[in-house]
């Protein structure tokens, strides 16, 4: 079963799940060897252990997305990973939404923030227009059926 579907196949239950966050490789095994059922690569933590700073989008898509692969590649449990503001415009979120399922991500969040973004609690965050909002929705969607019709993802 593909990560996608065990996440889709969680989140059907009727329960609430408890999803610890991880920033690698290490804390995400420590996380499915406590029983965990699924884990989220938070932003922020892997900023911080990666390059010592705040999710400010400082680190870059490739970095985002190597540190997603070198966690699916270490756990057998869905990881929904930190897609940021998907780095840019709606073909960079289509770009991303590509990107982290190839790393192996069961899902990947992607924000509404205006760039240059903040991290979730700092003050002063502003979110992109209807218009932008809708075309970074059908962009993942265009992303996620591409995968689908290529039998990377079901």
């Amino acid at each position: 079963m593909t990560p996608a579907q065990t996440l889709r196949d969680l989140l059907a239950q009727d329960k609430c799940h408890v999803m610890p966050c991880c920033f690698d490789a290490l804390s995400a095994k420590l996380i499915q060897q406590e029983g965990y059922d699924l884990t989220f690569m938070s932003g922020f933590a892997a900023s911080a252990s990666r390059i010592g700073a705040p999710d400010l989008g400082l680190m870059s898509y490739g970095e985002v997305v190597d540190q997603a692969r070198n966690i699916t590649d270490a756990i057998n449990i869905p990881l929904i990973g930190d897609g940021d503001t998907g780095y840019g415009n709606a073909m960079n979120v289509r770009r991303t939404v590509t990107g982290f399922a190839k790393a192996g991500c069961a899902s990947v969040m992607i924000e509404d923030q205006l760039a240059p973004k903040r991290c979730g609690h700092t003050p002063g965050k502003a979110v992109v227009g209807r218009d932008e909002a809708c075309d970074r929705i059908r962009a993942a969607v265009d992303a996620r059926e591409a995968l689908r019709a290529q039998g990377a993802i079901s």
